[in-house]
């Protein structure tokens, strides 16, 4: 068969074809993965600010001789 009698049909043989069930296969694998992840990171940044702030909060109470 030659390459060049294949009909493209919108289909470029690389990139998957978007519609509603590769869509939604897509969100059941990986959609609850990352929302959960963003969850942690959130929760993490969250501390880290608060670390950070409360840091901040004692150099100037130590500097200033409170």
């Amino acid at each position: 068969m030659d390459k060049k009698n294949i009909k493209a049909d919108n289909w470029d043989g690389k990139s998957r074809p978007s519609n509603k069930a590769y869509d939604e296969g897509y969100n059941r694998i990986f959609g609850q993965k990352k929302n959960e992840e963003l969850a942690e990171s959130l929760k993490q940044s969250k501390a880290n600010r608060k670390e950070r702030k409360d840091k901040e909060i004692k150099k100037i109470a130590d500097r200033n001789g409170f």
